[in-house]
């Protein structure tokens, strides 16, 4: 009998395991944030049957070389976005996603000491935070996922304002992701 009880403990432990959402979220988007592309990760929390949040943050590397003094150096940008998902219901596939983030981007400044010939480059980040809406496709029992939405650029800091202008800063953003729900 002991060992009965034992078994269907078991079978029902895997059974509900098995039938847990898959939660995470690994993927390639092209454009977006960064512009260019990001690979990034998000987890997806339930709030509601309906709602979900989803916070997430990526990692873009641009390989870059400069003209001038032939040196190499990389662009680096990092987004963080916190998301929410809502469906019709709690098995949905399809969601509406609406959200905030947060862009940091690196900026290359040359700066010259005085009348001798040192120049150095200083490496900071300027931040753009903007706002997304778009439609996401992320089965429940995980494997592909897709999504695309559309970014607006809310709000920049001086270094920003500085450095870019307006011709980047007001235009709206695409941005198309394909990857992995697990």
């Amino acid at each position: 009998m002991r060992k009965l009880g034992l078994i269907c403990l078991a079978i029902l432990f895997t059974k509900t395991l098995l039938a847990q959402e898959k939660k995470n979220a690994l993927y390639l988007e092209a454009g977006g944030n960064t512009i260019y592309y990001s690979i990034n990760y998000d987890r997806i929390i339930p709030l509601t049957p309906k709602l979900k949040l989803a916070p997430r943050a990526g990692l873009m590397y641009l390989p870059l070389s400069g003209i001038e003094d032939n040196s190499s150096y990389g662009d680096i940008r990092i987004p963080v976005e916190l998301n929410f998902l809502w469906s019709k219901n709690a098995k949905a596939r399809n969601f509406l996603e609406g959200g905030v983030g947060l862009s940091f981007i690196q900026i290359k400044d040359r700066v010259s000491y005085g009348l001798s010939d040192i120049i150095t480059t200083k490496n900071s980040f300027v931040k753009v935070t903007t706002l997304r809406l778009g439609f996401r496709h992320q089965k429940t029992t995980g494997g592909l996922m897709y999504r695309a939405g559309l970014l607006v650029p809310i709000v920049r800091d001086e270094r920003s304002k500085f450095r870019f202008g307006d011709d980047i800063f007001y235009v709206i953003w695409a941005g198309f992701s394909l990857g992995y729900n697990f």
